[in-house]
Formats: C-alpha cells, structure tokens, sequence
C-alpha cells in the first residue's frame, strides 16, 4: 500500500507569503505533485501522527524496479555500486523497449568485484547501453573503452539517484528515485530509505547534476566535457517546492572556487539555529569534530537540546577504541542518547531529523536524507546529493523508522529475520567456531545458524578465551560443512526458529556427490557436543541425541576423553589437538603473528591463516587492515567482525 503526501495548491500563496520566497526562480510545470518514502525495517508507529501511515517493511528495490520498468522513453542512473542482477535486467529490458537509458557510476566498485561486475557490465553492453564512471573510462556497446583520466577519480561518486522519462514532453511524466541504498545484493538487507519525487523541477535539477558527470545531453557520454568531484559547477539548484512542501536540494561536494553551496555548512546551521527541542541522526558513519557534530553536541550541554543518535557496529567500535566522544560514557548521560545500532546487517542510513521527538505536541519537523555521509569526506571529494524536507509529516514518518531502529538498539525489540524455506539448500559461507556457522543468504551477506539440541564449545576471541576442545571442534565442523551447501529443520520439521540473531536447526549438508550429512548427529556420536535441552525440539530428535551423547561419553571419544574439562572456560586459545597453548592478546598484529596466534581469531582455521601468512611473505606485510580482504576467501563480511580485534602497529 502507498501513502502519498499530497498538497493542496490552494495553498501555495499563502505559503510562499508566509515564507517571503519567491516561487518562481525554481518555477516546475507538473500539475500533480507528491513526496513518498520507504523504509525496510520495522518501525515504531506508536509514534506516528494521526493518519500518517509509515511504508515500513517496504521491499525497497522495487521501489526502482517498477520506475524502470514503467519507463517511456528516458533513464538516468547515477549509482556507487551497480551489482544486483534485478536491476541490471531492468536497464536492459528498457533499452530493449526503446528506452535511452545512461548509467554513471564510480570507478573503483566498477572492478572491485570482478565476477558479478563483469556480468552486469556485460549484459549492459549487450543491450547498446553506454556508460561512463568517475575516472573518465567510457564503456562503450562494442566492448571498448574510451579511456580519458579524470582529476580526483580516487574520490567516490557516491550518489544513488535516478531520473525517469525526463526526455517526455509532458513534466507529469518525471520522476526522481534516491535514498540510501546502494543497488547490490546486499542493499535491500541493510537499513536503508529510499524517496520517490514526482515534481519537475527537482527531477530537471537532478538532470542538470546528471549532466555534468555525464558530459552533455546526449546519448553518448562525453570524458572531454564530463565533470565530477571538485570540478563540478554549481547548477541553481536549492530551494524547491512539492505542491506547498518546501525542499532543499544539495549536491557534494562544495567545489573548488567554493561557488556552490556548502552541505555541511546548511546542515551547521540548521542544528545551530532551527532545533528547539531535539537532533536526531540515523549514521552509518559520522565524524566526530566536524561543525554538525560539535554544534548537536555543545547545545545538547547548553541549550537542554536532546541528542540522539545510532551508529552502525563497524564505526562505532572505531569511535570507542580511539575514545571519540560519541562512544564516550557522556554520549548516554543526560540529554544525549547515542547508541551503537542493532541493526539485521548494516545501519546504512544517511538520516536526520530536527524536532520530531513531540510529534503529538508540534507542528514541526524537519528531515534530511540521501547519499551523504556526515563525514569530511563527503563534504569535500565525494559526489553526493541530499534533501531537506521542511515537512512535520515526512520528518514523522522517519522518526517512526528511527524509533524502531533505537527499540532494537535498546534490547526492546529484535532485528526482523531473513526469510528462509526448509527446503532450499543454502551455501555455507563462513564457519565461525564449531558451535555457529553462516549461511549465504545473498551475496555478501551471511546469517548465523547454531545447532538445535547440542552445545558445541565456543571460541571467544575478543575475550582472550574460550571453552575446552573448542579449536578442536571448530576444526571439525570446518572440515564438514565448508565448501558444502546445507538446509535447517525447526523442531516441527519445518522452518527454524530465529533466537537471539540466529537460527537454531537441524543441519542436513551436501557435497558434491549427493551425500546428506546429518550434522547435529554428526557433532554427538564424534564427542564435539553434549545434548541441551534448550529450545523447543522433536521429541525423536531429544530421544536420539541423548542416546547419541551417552555412547559418546562411554567410548571416551572427543571431548569426552577428559571429560572433567568439559564445559570450562579457559584464558587463553587452545589450537588444536596437540598444539601448545598461547596467551593471545588482543587486538593482534596480522604482521607479525603465527598462524597459530590467527587462529585465535574467530572464524580463521589453518587454512585462512596459512594464506595470510603467504599473503604477507609475498606483498611485504600489511600496510593497512583492510588490506586483509585481498586475502583469498576473507570478504566483507569476515572483515567487520575481524576489524576490531586487528591490527598492523
């Protein structure tokens, strides 16, 4: 169901009266105009106000799909990281209808992954689409290159946003899309928004911004013209008006002879001079000593202003090992609220709000949102767009997205659970310990599943310690699952139970040549788990496994061999059977460290710290952590949960 802001015009005059601004230097011609924004979590609505229904739980790609594919005649998509195959077939199937479709991105996440970026620019190239990225490299239909290298391609071209049918006569036809969300196989996984525009004249200003990048209007991308980063111009772009609701429009970054205005100057003056009761900020990251910040954290001291915020978990660990004020213990006394988020995966929101936090008391509010970061880095280098939405409604149908995204930062409700089925295979993507592995629910994108009935020892890295015969077990289970796809069982047959972040199953896997393994079954007989009665199970399965661990036990096998040691923590790492056993501190130095001291890193076995120590043999060390990920089997996801617990110093 859609919930659009419709505005009478009726009001417009008395708007603009009230305003003193002149409508006409950002004069559109659509005759319906109206704002609407999605959100892909579950959202508080106790705090919504009357009748405005959030879009919550939205399937935030389709909110491109259906634009792309109800596209007549034109498509402009400026995009970070253009990965997710829906959206490359939906460019496609535009071209195929004769649609101009164009596509800007940026040059780094172009080659960064090698296997799907080939076949989306593959499929592009088929189709007769041409498109150009922040290096000046234009990929042509026939498989050629025009190389022609841009100043500061080292910087991002970070904007999501695309214009529809801009090329129709009729303004009533223009559409922009833009938000958060990066168009990859994990986007519509992270916490994200996204905001679709129906109103001319902010679509004809995105056109103008598209244009520079691109190198003109045409249909063939122009290196020789194209401007990006620093060198872009500032193009009028600023003060709009859907119907009566009065909108800001910004593109990063400021430029060099400074022309265009400045996004962290406006949001500055906002927190500054227009919050009277509370700032808010949704942020996958925010720097700490830029302007914004120092100006929410100083009123929340000496105006009684409210802060809140939420951080995404990578960053947050950042701000609390290098003691930055917003993972400082004052970030949660007082008025201030600043919490790292706990999030399904990532916390991608770019998001704040003014005076939202008395929706039943005011008539005020005020949102901003887009592609950019609260960073230095975004104000500067980055291409970026962002909107402000002078509008109580808007700002209230966010803050219902940020009080969901804070009860479940404050243990008061639980991240949504992926959607599985009991009868699909899943690949195995990462064996944390033998207790907790991941399944592959899209590309990048892991989720934990523990065993349903056994206790398996556990590994805690970042605790310096673990459970007896845990190395031996996460060795175990490594060498039965990896590389094997698997499926879960609840405790009535069917799909799992979620609890506390993961799925608690029956494990089936498969290999290559057909054979099902039971796992759980697997973990009792060999003595690398005891049954648990946690959990509801089938009443054949406790039956079972009780019988399974009591063989175990009476044969002395596995851990059962001391069985006095069952169950104890101890403060240091035990690497394997017969392996000596280390005092491991952390963070630990992945240029100097053994492969048995890696191995005390949580999901790294012999095999990753072997190519780890090669890795570093042949390129002279690690210059950096997240050089980590050149690694051969070491992705993103094992890098967040690695990072804080490594280092090169």
């Amino acid at each position: 169901m859609k919930y659009l802001f419709w505005f009478r015009s009726v009001l417009v005059a008395a708007l603009l009266l009230i305003n003193g601004l002149s409508h006409a230097q950002n004069a559109d011609t659509s005759s319906v105009e109206w704002i609407e924004v999605y959100f892909n979590m579950p959202a508080d609505r106790s705090v919504a106000k009357e009748g405005n229904d959030i879009n919550d739980n939205a399937d935030l790609l389709h909110t491109l799909l259906d634009l792309l594919d109800s596209a007549k005649y034109s498509i402009d998509l400026s995009i970070y990281n253009l990965e997710h195959h829906k959206v490359g077939e939906a460019l496609v199937r535009a071209a195929e209808r004769g649609v101009r479709v164009r596509v800007v991105t940026d040059h780094y996440n172009r080659f960064r992954n090698r296997e799907h970026g080939e076949k989306m620019w593959g499929m592009l190239q088929d189709a007769g689409i041409y498109t150009i990225d922040d290096a000046g490299d234009v990929f042509n239909p026939d498989g050629s290159i025009t190389s022609h290298r841009l100043v500061g391609a080292s910087y991002d071209m970070h904007n999501k946003f695309a214009i529809i049918d801009i090329l129709s006569d009729d303004p009533d036809d223009y559409y922009v899309w833009t938000g958060s969300m990066n168009l990859t196989y994990t986007g519509p996984y992270n916490s994200n928004n996204t905001i679709v525009i129906k109103d001319s004249g902010i679509a004809e200003a995105y056109y103008r911004e598209f244009n520079q990048m691109w190198g003109g209007d045409g249909d063939v991308p122009n290196p020789e013209r194209a401007r990006f980063h620093k060198d872009k111009r500032y193009i009028g772009e600023k003060v709009f008006y859907v119907d009566t609701t009065k909108v800001e429009l910004y593109f990063g970054p400021i430029n060099r002879d400074r022309s265009k205005p400045s996004i962290g100057e406006r949001l500055n003056e906002l927190i500054r001079d227009e919050a009277q009761h509370d700032v808010n900020f949704l942020a996958f990251a925010i720097t700490h000593d830029i302007p914004m910040s120092e100006t929410m954290w100083e009123r929340s001291f000496t105006d009684d202003i409210k802060v809140q915020g939420l951080i995404d978990p990578r960053f947050y660990a950042q701000y609390r090992n290098a003691g930055v004020k917003w993972a400082s213990p004052e970030a949660t006394i007082g008025n201030r609220n600043i919490r790292q988020a706990r999030e399904l995966r990532t916390l991608h929101h770019k998001v704040l709000l003014i005076d939202v936090t008395k929706p039943f008391e005011n008539d005020r509010g005020i949102a901003i949102a887009g592609s950019y970061n609260f960073s230095r880095n975004a104000e500067e280098n980055n291409d970026e767009n962002l909107l402000i939405f002078h509008c109580q409604y808007i700002a209230n149908q966010y803050y219902q997205d940020f009080m969901g995204a804070m009860n479940r930062a404050t243990g008061d409700a639980e991240p949504p659970v992926p959607h599985i089925t009991h009868e699909q295979w899943y690949p195995v993507s990462r064996v944390h310990d033998g207790s907790r592995f991941e399944i592959e629910l899209a590309y990048r994108f892991g989720y934990p599943v523990r065993f349903l009935g056994v206790n398996v020892p556990r590994i805690y890295a970042g605790q310096d310690s673990s459970e007896f015969y845990s190395a031996e077990a996460a060795e175990f289970l490594s060498n039965l699952i990896e590389d094997k796809e698997i499926r879960m069982y609840g405790y009535d047959m069917f799909t799992p139970e979620s609890r506390y972040g993961s799925f608690r199953a029956y494990v089936q896997a498969r290999g290559e040549d057909g054979e099902i393994i039971d796992v759980n079954r697997e973990l009792l007989v060999n003595g690398f788990g005891e049954w648990v009665r946690y959990y509801r199970q089938h009443p054949d399965s406790i039956s079972a496994f009780q019988e399974y661990a009591q063989i175990a036990k009476e044969n002395g096998v596995g851990m059962w061999s001391e069985p006095d040691s069952i169950g104890k923590r101890i403060p240091r790492v035990e690497l394997g059977r017969g392996a000596d056993a280390l005092a491991v501190s952390f963070p630990v130095n992945i240029n100097t460290a053994d492969e048995n001291t890696l191995q005390a890193l949580t999901g790294i076995g012999p095999a990753f710290a072997e190519r780890i120590v090669e890795y570093r043999a042949e390129h002279g060390g690690f210059s950096d952590v997240e050089e980590l990920i050149n690694v051969s089997g070491i992705g993103p996801v094992t890098m967040e949960r690695l990072r804080p617990y490594i280092t090169v110093e």
